[in-house]
């Protein structure tokens, strides 16, 4: 039993990180791990260097589908990238990947990084808390933060997340208590606030606010020009739980600088006219040719459903949120006269007119897959029963000509007005 008592010590030396990780937050149990390694001590990986335990990777949610020609579409190139960010209490740093997909998206995947590989921890409600390093692959693309390329492949991305739970994985533990979350919340001190992002070719380095109030300085890596800063989320703060991704920096940094010797300060978002962005250098425009409302118009239909109808299959209810409440349907059809693809694509808003009690203003999509011209389309939405309004339906196709708050925003520049409708509801 030696060998067990040895390896019991190195799990807890490794556990401890040299006194740095709080100790209610210890990686394993060490009694409980004792007990199945003489059984299956061939089952658990470990890092070659690092000597963290390693189980089963992140994988997509339940029904995701990847296809190459719809949403993101799939993987086709990953870097990952050399910034590094050490997390407050210690433990695996933090760091980036660089993903590029497809339909010509740029994704930033974020993570916890042990012997070069990205990925969460296993605690918190993450991976029922083994204690375990679990990898996220360049091809599970869940919560990625991502943008269109543009013409010369460069990716711009600004992400701020106040609440994003140490252990990496945003989907196991809740940070707030709300009506509808099953998860369990996230303990007390684990939440960390994070700004990340590529600032193109054109960008040199960051500086922040850090502990105690001393203003930091970060140089970027990588040609992409990639930052990360990740800190302590002040528990006292409102608005804990908040995720806000954009095209350049606009808040929580003090300051961006330019290979061109330009700066951008970074005001406070209370000021008068509130948060300003950073310029979007470096940024080289795609063409794409105009299109018209001729081009366009097209006869839209809209059916009203009478008969109450769920959302969501049972299998594609989303996890950690209570089943939604039978809704009113109304399916919207048209026929595409011009292809569209991740860059050039359909959209509808639903705007509620004259509504009563129970309605919401607008309801906005697109179509995030291609589409050749003369297919068919098809898009249903969901309204409360007591929702009394007129509904006004506008399609439009939008052309994304400069990268915006997302993928397929619908309300993104250059849309153009395909046809207008108006239903009623009860």
């Amino acid at each position: 039993m030696r060998v067990l008592d040895e390896l019991e010590r190195e799990i807890e030396r490794i556990a401890a990180f040299e006194g740095r990780v709080r100790p209610r937050r210890r990686w394993w149990r060490p009694g409980v791990a004792l007990v199945a390694l003489p059984l299956a001590v061939g089952a658990v990986a470990v890092a070659a260097t690092s000597g963290v335990l390693s189980g089963e990777p992140v994988k997509n949610p339940p029904g995701t589908h990847p296809n190459p020609k719809s949403g993101l579409g799939v993987v086709v190139s990953a870097k990952m990238l050399g910034v590094r960010n050490a997390d407050p209490d210690g433990g695996p740093e933090w760091g980036m990947r660089l993903v590029r997909t497809s339909r010509g998206f740029g994704c930033v995947q974020l993570g916890r990084v042990v012997d070069g590989k990205l990925g969460v921890l296993g605690r918190d409600g993450s991976f029922r808390d083994d204690g375990r390093f679990h990898e996220l692959r360049p091809q599970t693309l869940q919560l990625p933060v991502c943008q269109q390329q543009d013409a010369a492949k460069n990716v711009f991305i600004a992400t701020n997340w106040v609440g994003l739970p140490d252990s990496g994985d945003a989907t196991a533990c809740a940070v707030k208590p709300y009506k509808l979350n099953t998860r369990p919340l996230c303990p007390p001190g684990s939440l960390r606030t994070v700004y990340f992002g590529l600032l193109g070719p054109q960008g040199k380095a960051v500086t922040y606010v850090g502990p105690g109030g001393k203003v930091v300085r970060q140089a970027v890596t990588d040609a992409e020009g990639a930052y990360l800063l990740v800190l302590r989320t002040n528990p006292k703060r409102s608005n804990i739980g908040y995720f806000s991704s954009g095209v350049t920096p606009a808040t929580g940094l003090h300051s961006v600088e330019y290979r061109d010797g330009s700066v951008c300060r970074i005001g406070n978002p209370r000021r008068l006219g509130g948060a300003r962005r950073c310029p979007l250098k470096g940024y080289v425009a795609p063409k794409l040719p105009p299109v018209t409302h001729a081009e366009l118009a097209t006869t839209i239909r809209v059916h009203v459903g009478k008969r109450p109808a769920h959302p969501f299959r049972k299998r594609q209810q989303p996890q950690g949120v209570r089943p939604v409440p039978a809704q009113r349907r109304v399916t919207i059809v048209f026929r595409a006269r011009r292809a569209a693809d991740a860059r050039s694509y359909y959209t509808i808003t639903a705007t509620a007119l004259r509504r009563g009690k129970g309605c919401t203003y607008a309801t906005m999509g697109s179509f995030s897959r291609d589409v050749a011209a003369g297919t068919v389309l098809s898009r249903t939405l969901y309204f409360p029963y007591r929702c009394h309004a007129t509904l006004r339906i506008d399609v439009g196709y939008t052309q994304q000509r400069r990268p915006t708050t997302g993928p397929f925003p619908p309300e993104a520049f250059g849309n153009a007005n395909v046809g207008q409708v108006f239903a009623k509801l009860g």
